[in-house]
């Protein structure tokens, strides 16, 4: 395998064993840019480009356009930028009243903040698995030729 192919090269197609493999690797970044915060930033823009080069040859490999990688992202950006507004608010609304507001409605307002920011993993879990389980096109398609599916032949003597 071209690990190198697979994790920085936008252009051309893969299968769906491949595109898990690449997946797998995202998801240990993720967790190395949390234990590493002096490196994380900078590993999150590697990571980054990596899911854009993962995803968009899988979807290339359905015959569908990279771009619509970009749907998640920015379905994330909206719903994630609105549980940081209602997050403000919160601290906002306490800061400016001198702390007369409820604990009930900070609890509120929180959980549903939290909520949101947290319904942005499921839309990646579901962009994922709706990436990860389309059919690839048989044969060429407008963005190059099938990828090669690697079989371990196994020979059985009778």
């Amino acid at each position: 395998m071209d690990w190198q192919n697979l994790l920085f090269n936008t252009q051309g197609r893969i299968g769906a064993s491949d595109f898990w493999k690449g997946v797998g690797v995202i998801i240990l970044g993720n967790v190395l840019v949390n234990i590493l915060p002096m490196i994380g930033g900078l590993l999150w823009l590697v990571l980054v480009w990596v899911g854009v080069a993962v995803y968009g040859k899988r979807l290339h490999d359905a015959g569908r356009s990279a771009f619509l990688h970009l749907i998640p992202w920015v379905a994330n950006s909206i719903i994630f930028g609105i549980g940081v507004m209602m997050l403000g608010g919160v601290v906002l609304s306490a800061i400016l009243s001198d702390g007369e507001v409820s604990p009930v409605a900070i609890i509120a307002a929180g959980g549903a903040g939290v909520s949101l920011m947290g319904f942005t993993q499921l839309i990646w879990l579901l962009y994922t698995l709706w990436v990860g389980f389309a059919d690839g096109e048989a044969g060429e398609n407008a963005y190059g030729p099938a990828p090669v599916i690697e079989a371990s032949a196994t020979v059985s003597e009778d």
